[in-house]
């Protein structure tokens, strides 16, 4: 699984630009761009982290595949997954009200297509959020489309017990917050685009905010 990043900040370049007559500098307040991330065949976790035109919603981020491709959200409150299903023959089945994937969510891609699937997110980065981490199982990512261990990312200390989960294409490698001695075996690290579950066991929801300035 290969993920390259770009993005595309050509509108910032006008920042350091002064105009001839009022002298006055001129910042864009938008980073918009792509991820490029190819699937291997089978089962990805991954995640969408930009915000696309017109929407968010599963046959506008992932169009019409060459072959049959699921793409499954994990629904806490029944404790099972909605799924949006493409067939070739017939389109995009999706499930009571439709699927998005926000900036912030994570979703299974269960790629039968024969063949990697090269998927390309468009859209404008969301620079100011919160993500809820609420107590239990959930399935989260960055909303900011930054590759780094959770230090990097943001992620706030936990105040109690939490598992952290990567699926590796088979199995899932977890790692385990204590607060007396911290993650075991290490502090997880996350790729671009790049979908983990979180259960969290602190007993009360934790609040990731980030906020990302572009100018001065």
């Amino acid at each position: 699984m290969r993920t390259k990043t770009l993005l595309l900040t050509a509108a910032l370049s006008a920042a350091g630009l002064l105009s001839a007559s009022a002298q006055t500098a001129v910042y864009s307040v938008n980073i918009v761009g792509y991820i490029n991330k190819t699937l291997g065949t089978g089962l990805s976790l991954i995640a969408n982290q930009l915000n696309a035109t017109p929407d968010n919603s599963v046959p506008t981020l992932f169009g019409t595949p060459a072959g049959s491709v699921t793409v499954s959200k994990f629904n806490k409150s029944r404790g099972n997954f909605d799924s949006a299903v493409y067939d070739p023959d017939s389109g995009w089945s999706l499930p009571t009200g439709g699927m998005v994937l926000n900036p912030g969510q994570a979703a299974f891609v269960d790629n039968s297509t024969g063949a990697n699937l090269p998927l390309t997110f468009v859209g404008e980065v969301q620079l100011n959020s919160t993500v809820n981490v609420v107590t239990g199982l959930e399935a989260y990512s960055s909303v900011i489309p930054q590759a780094g261990d959770l230090n990097a990312i943001q992620f706030p200390v936990p105040g109690g017990s939490m598992s952290f989960s990567k699926f590796n294409g088979r199995t899932f490698d977890t790692s385990v917050f204590d607060p007396d001695s911290g993650w075991s075996p290490s502090i997880p690290s996350v790729a671009v685009a790049e979908g983990f579950f979180i259960d969290n066991a602190s007993g009360a929801p934790i609040t990731w905010t980030r906020s990302f300035s572009v100018g001065p």
